[in-house]
């Protein structure tokens, strides 16, 4: 454990009581749960979430685990890691939504069990315990560890790779000759794993942030040390084998992947995903309700511009550098979304329980972010049951109840937060406990957390194609031939097992991978498409709804269809050429 929680701050960690240790773990585990529990049904909302469960079933039905396909285009935007790993809980548990779901849902736990382990050995176990809950209870990731998309073991991989080189720069400072080889064995498989998950983003921010932290802390000298031969042949070793053979086998994929998805992607606008450069600004804010009004406590565990305070406290000078850099680069980048700046957020949230701990030893009370978290959690209230109840959504997705234990939840975090506890009033300057700050803010969250877990799987068979899909399950044939038009919706090929030939396809991630296709029989000219659809055998068609018109147009000589179902939002619909 580090000698000094901060800045001129001469204490160690303060221990914690053992009922304040089952209360904290207790809660910890009950948030983690409620991050990986499924409670239903719950089908893959679009588009990523059917796009990273197909790729991997592409792979076991075709045994090709090196060029990734997407309904048999080639797909070569990411590397192939999460595919595989969506894969192997695939084959061992079945082709379901909750098995593509898992690896996510482990990084997701993967993130606070890091996070509690590395801040407990150095910080304390009320610095641990608070940091792992704000990362299992925060808005954003929640939201993410339900999908199957690839940015939260991308997170889990950096968030590691972090917190393996803050380790090994402070046992380099000590001398801990066996200590600071482990970490650099596991800071170099981080970076190898994060590299496999997202490409060449997982070199450039782990080491942006090493290189600006030695030279703010002038400790040059431990650069060289992390080219150590046995971790290096190990990152070598993970990374390069998949790289070669991809390369060798195709040649368009190095202008395609590392030209166009690594350096066109960031400094061009040409895949749509421009934003304001303040769009993280509000990501960091709402993502991490509700723990946001605490978030000035950052500045509590910044060190210093002293030179020894950043040697001294080099873990925390460097978990200060690597958030900030990652917010930073993402946020200058042209293509911007959502999931992008998880990975900030074990580091923020050791930080900002750090320097919760520091304003509880000096005795701080805490009174303006209390206040604002009951506002906030009141604000919430008045949203939540206006939205379900006010606008009858509750009802319309059937989860009345649910929405009544959301509603609550938020109720009582405002009154927890907002009423004074007893003993304020004789003591004004008490200090917030950990304990406290759990059950006021962590429980009721939870609670809503745990509504939400319970309606999603009524919402997202309400909300996402999964009614069209259900109506093409039930009415395909194995003589059927399924065929999209006007647009690629990601669904159909994972729930049925098929590949599905597209015509009159617009710009779309598939362009790559479309001359390929064509050759195959995948992408269709007008004159096929026409052909399979007035030829002898039943045609099943999803059709997006600008090109629904297309049937019945003289000058496409298309006949009219008989229109099976529509997806919830009018989007696309699932048409056949013959009853």
């Amino acid at each position: 454990m580090g000698p000094y929680l901060t800045s001129g701050s001469r204490f160690r960690a303060e221990p914690l009581p053992v009922a304040s240790r089952v209360l904290l773990w207790a809660l910890l585990a009950l948030a983690v749960t409620f991050l990986v529990v499924e409670t239903g049904h719950t089908p893959f909302f679009e588009p990523d979430e059917s796009r990273y469960a197909e790729i991997p079933r592409e792979m076991l039905a075709t045994g090709d685990l090196v060029a990734p396909h997407l309904n048999g285009f080639r797909y070569y935007e990411k590397p192939p890691l999460h595919y595989w790993a969506v894969a192997a809980s695939m084959s061992l548990f079945g082709e379901e939504e909750w098995a593509a779901r898992l690896p996510v849902k482990l990084s997701a736990a993967g993130m606070v069990l890091v996070t509690v382990l590395f801040a407990r050995r150095r910080f304390g176990e009320r610095v641990a315990l608070l940091a792992g809950l704000i990362v299992a209870t925060s808005l954003l990731v929640v939201a993410l560890a339900r999908l199957n998309i690839i940015d939260p073991p991308l997170s889990f991989a950096l968030s590691s790779a972090a917190f393996a080189f803050a380790s090994f720069q402070e046992h380099e400072r000590t001398g801990d000759r066996s200590r600071a080889r482990v970490a650099l064995y596991l800071l170099h498989f981080s970076c190898a794993a994060a590299v496999m998950l997202k490409g060449f983003v997982g070199l450039v921010l782990p080491g942006g942030a090493i290189l600006v932290w030695a030279l703010l802390s002038r400790r040059f000298s431990i650069v060289p040390r992390l080219f150590s031969p046995g971790p290096l042949i190990l990152f070598l070793a993970l990374v390069v084998p998949w790289h070669l053979a991809i390369a060798r086998r195709d040649r368009e994929w190095f202008d395609f992947y590392v030209i166009g998805e690594h350096f066109r992607r960031y400094f061009e606008t040409g895949h749509r995903r421009g934003a304001s450069p303040l769009h993280f600004v509000w990501v960091l804010l709402g993502g991490l309700l509700p723990w946001t009004p605490y978030l000035g406590r950052l500045a509590g565990a910044f060190p210093s511009v002293r030179r020894g305070e950043w040697r001294e406290r080099g873990a925390e000078a460097f978990l200060q550098v690597f958030w900030i850099l990652v917010f930073l680069f993402f946020s200058v980048s042209r293509s911007k979304l959502v999931p992008y700046i998880l990975p900030i957020w074990p580091a923020v949230a050791v930080l900002v329980a750090l320097g919760l701990e520091r304003a509880r030893q000096r005795g701080a009370p805490l009174r303006l972010e209390r206040r604002a978290t009951g506002l906030l959690f009141g604000l919430l209230t008045g949203i939540v049951a206006t939205y379900a109840f006010g606008a009858g959504m509750a009802a319309r997705y059937g989860v009345v109840v649910a929405a009544g234990v959301a509603t609550a939840s938020l109720a009582l975090g405002a009154l927890l937060n907002l009423l004074p506890a007893r003993g304020d009033s004789r003591s004004p300057r008490r200090p917030l406990s950990t304990e406290r700050l759990a059950l006021t803010v962590g429980a009721p969250w939870i609670a809503f957390v745990a509504s939400l877990v319970f309606a999603l799987p009524s919402i997202a068979r309400s909300v996402t194609p999964w009614p069209l899909v259900a109506v093409l399950k039930r009415e395909l044939r194995p003589d059927d031939l399924l065929l999209q038009r006007g647009h690629y919706l990601q669904a159909p090929a994972f729930y049925t097992k098929r590949l599905t030939p597209v015509s009159a396809l617009g710009w779309s991630e598939l362009d790559f991978g479309r001359e390929e296709a064509r050759r195959r029989g995948l992408y269709l000219s007008e004159e096929e498409f026409a052909r399979k659809w007035h030829g002898p055998a039943r045609v099943l068609c999803v059709v997006h709804f600008g090109h629904l018109r297309d049937f019945g147009n003289p000058a496409l000589g298309l006949s009219l269809p008989h229109i099976l179902a529509k997806s919830p939002n009018g989007k696309f619909f699932l048409v056949a050429n013959q009853p």
